[in-house]
């Protein structure tokens, strides 16, 4: 009879776990335990000892179970990271203010549904993180492939249906509602993260797989979503096939065909360049391609250290959308350089937090999540604030949680969910 069938080995094995808080390890503390005794019990097998003996002599040499019961309890304390869920909750509640003073302090805002929509999109999100939270994350790695798949028909569905009834392609609750086009590049990078974990990367089968991963999202995104979103699902993908084990020179081969065939796709329409690339010289056309540019160039020139407050409007009058893609510059024009080196700072300290909190997750599929997540956040972060001060072309890429936008705001907290419940499950290794 193996020893795992053993009653006292197993009352002792209890005994330890009952001191552990955190259930979700008792099974892989359990059978970490039942590993070292078994090797103890070989060893006293070996030297002639009766199983009886064998036994008690392993349990006596494992130690005392309430003492390593407590040092475990503590090795798989099950905690949320307080850091990253108040950075969160900071910028959250900072976009909340900010599309407050948009709505209510400045006449140019014609939106009035801009504060109670984040408000409420902002209380659902926080519901979703801590319900996301107690998520088993592990549970959604034998789905991907399907998730990936049911992202594709979705997106398919959108693409064949057409702009005319875009807005039916919504799931709504009363006044709350999700656009199934806003989360697709989070659905595909969660998909992808549970595909390319413990990905044979050597079978070259596997390697056209891959690129169909690529690229079949790309098409579809480019259809309702735009070049820009294109490029952040292009980023993770180079970020996640890396880090499950793609060799560097594969990585190499798709960037050069990927820059390539922008490239040609820039210069087959000379319309989609000239205002990719009038962020350079803002002032050659400053009333059509570069209107835009020029706006953006006089706030960042005349915003000052403190900036002008609610007193004027300047030139944010003249830009569109302000509660979202520019949102930086009415940060920029109201509180100026000092007010944009304090969000600036919050959102370089909620980037690396998560990067430092990844080190300590076991589990390979849990850091494949959270490293596909973060890059987008990067991606968009490091977008959105440089297209603002004019260093990087005018793409439509929003800043998360300080822009307005209902889903895409609602699936950026739900992303620090899932972050949080890998985090939980740290100690686990599978």
């Amino acid at each position: 009879m193996g020893i795992k069938y053993n009653s006292k080995i197993n009352e002792y094995i209890d005994n330890i776990c009952s001191y552990v808080k955190f259930k979700g390890a008792h099974k892989e503390i359990k059978e970490e335990l039942l590993s070292h005794i078994e090797d103890i019990v070989d060893e006293n097998n070996e030297r002639g000892l009766s199983e009886v003996e064998s036994t008690s002599e392993a349990i006596k040499r494992m130690g005392d179970g309430e003492a390593i019961g407590k040092q475990l309890n503590i090795a798989h304390k099950g905690t949320p990271d307080w850091i990253t869920l108040l950075l969160t909750i900071i910028l959250v509640n900072a976009g909340v203010v900010l599309m407050y003073l948009i709505q209510y302090k400045n006449s140019y805002n014609t939106s009035d549904y801009l504060f109670n929509h984040s408000l409420l999109y902002s209380a659902i999100g926080t519901v979703g993180v801590v319900l996301l939270y107690f998520f088993d994350y592990r549970k959604l790695e034998k789905y991907s492939k399907y998730i990936f798949i049911g992202m594709c028909l979705s997106s398919i569905l959108i693409f064949f249906i057409g702009h005319t009834i875009y807005r039916s392609l919504f799931i709504s609750i009363g006044a709350f509602s999700v656009d199934i086009k806003a989360i697709s590049l989070y659905v595909f990078v969660i998909s992808l993260a549970g595909i390319f974990n413990n990905y044979n990367w050597n079978k070259g089968i596997n390697l056209f797989k891959a690129i169909g991963y690529l690229f079949i999202p790309i098409f579809l995104m480019l259809s309702y979503q735009g070049l820009a979103y294109c490029g952040i699902y292009f980023i993770t993908f180079l970020v996640l096939a890396l880090k499950s084990g793609m060799k560097k020179r594969y990585a190499f081969y798709i960037v050069a065909f990927n820059i390539i065939s922008f490239l040609f796709y820039s210069f087959s329409r000379p319309y989609t360049l000239k205002r990719l690339l009038v962020f350079l010289h803002p002032f050659s056309d400053p009333k059509n391609s570069g209107f835009l540019s020029v706006q953006m160039y006089n706030i960042n020139h005349t915003a000052g250290i403190l900036g002008h407050g609610f007193s004027s409007n300047g030139n944010m009058l003249n830009l569109p959308s302000v509660e979202s893609e520019f949102v930086f510059s009415f940060i920029l024009h109201t509180f100026g350089w000092l007010g944009a080196a304090v969000i600036i700072s919050i959102i370089i300290s909620f980037i690396y937090r998560i990067l430092h909190i990844s080190k300590y997750v076991r589990d390979s599929y849990g850091r494949l999540l959270i490293s596909g997540l973060i890059s987008v956040f990067i991606v968009q972060f490091v977008s959105n604030i440089l297209m603002n001060l004019n260093l990087f072309p005018i793409v439509g890429v929003a800043l998360p949680f300080l822009s307005y936008g209902g889903s895409l705001g609602l699936i950026n907290m739900l992303s620090v969910g899932v972050i949080m419940s890998v985090y939980r499950r740290r100690s686990l290794s599978a």
